[in-house]
């Protein structure tokens, strides 16, 4: 159902206190007519509501108990999410969530048909970056119906929809070199540039085939294909150095997952990355040959 063009949104409030959980129904429907709009008391309810209605928008207390373990807020299809708190100094923490707003108690109406218009404005931009994916989609198949994700062989996107001002485009994934995390915001490198995107890194590694995306730290995402090389720091620790130059640093406990993901790319066999001695060892650019090679 729509309104003036607009889609009528289905919203779950989630927060422990009724009164606040009474009040926050009260300022949304006083400012947008809503298909539909419940509430849940706890994590637990929140899980079974939001199975049961699908919700465009969720409204979340970020000091309930048990959120983080929410999962379907972590999904690609996740809800709109905005978060309340009673303490301003915790607003950053937003449980790794996609968030579109952060609204602090006791919210005011001002401020809460501010976040509302982030929500739309979120939910429009889902739309078209669906609608445009659609088309790449269609129109590779055109052009090539043989290839593999031309009939849905596979689940992960090859194209991601990046926004620049007013003009939104088609970006290759194997273009991404890759994924800086800033709170709820990423930034994409690829191709020589950079794109700030209103998503959070854990949103987009879900997304991600994790055969060729790699975490290699909690604020940091590579494409294996431009891993140029891995260097001890000397101090137990080590650096990712990519084809363009950037030298990011590799989480602790990351190490073992990140050889046998560049051993599998080689076409399998132990991986020389991580040498005992401190030399530095070379992955083999795209055009190289099959064996890495070392340089002391």
């Amino acid at each position: 159902m729509t309104v003036n063009g607009s889609k009528r949104l289905r919203v779950l409030v989630v927060d422990g206190d009724d009164i606040a959980r009474r009040k926050l129904r009260l300022l949304m429907e006083s400012l947008e007519r809503l298909e539909r709009v419940e509430d849940a008391a706890s994590a637990p309810q929140a899980a079974a509501k939001l199975g049961e209605i699908s919700p465009d928008l969720v409204v979340l207390d970020l000091d309930l108990p048990g959120t983080a373990g929410i999962g379907m807020l972590r999904a690609a299809d996740a809800p709109c999410i905005i978060v309340t708190t009673a303490y301003p100094e915790q607003s950053l923490r937003t449980l790794d969530l996609d968030t579109v707003d952060c609204l602090v108690k006791p919210v005011e109406r001002e401020r809460l048909a501010v976040a509302l218009r982030h929500a739309r404005r979120r939910l429009a931009e889902r739309r078209i970056a669906g609608l445009a994916l659609e088309i790449a989609g269609a129109a590779a198949a055109f052009r090539d119906p043989a290839l593999p994700g031309a009939h849905g062989a596979s689940c992960y996107a090859d194209q991601m929809t990046i926004r620049v001002r007013r003009r939104m485009f088609a970006l290759a994934v194997a273009d991404i070199a890759w994924i800086e995390g800033a709170s709820q915001y990423s930034r994409v490198h690829a191709k020589g540039r950079e794109f700030l995107l209103s998503r959070s890194l854990s949103c987009l590694e879900s997304e991600l085939d994790p055969a060729r995306f790699f975490r290699i730290h909690r604020s940091a995402i590579v494409n294996a294909d431009y891993v140029r090389e891995v260097m001890s720091r000397g101090d137990g620790r080590y650096n990712v150095y990519l084809q363009g130059g950037e030298a990011l640093s590799l989480g602790r406990g990351r190490r073992e997952v990140l050889r046998r993901l560049l051993s599998s790319l080689k076409a399998g066999g132990d991986s020389p990355l991580f040498p005992q001695s401190r030399k530095k060892v070379t992955v083999p650019k795209k055009s190289g040959g099959p064996k890495a090679a070392a340089s002391g």
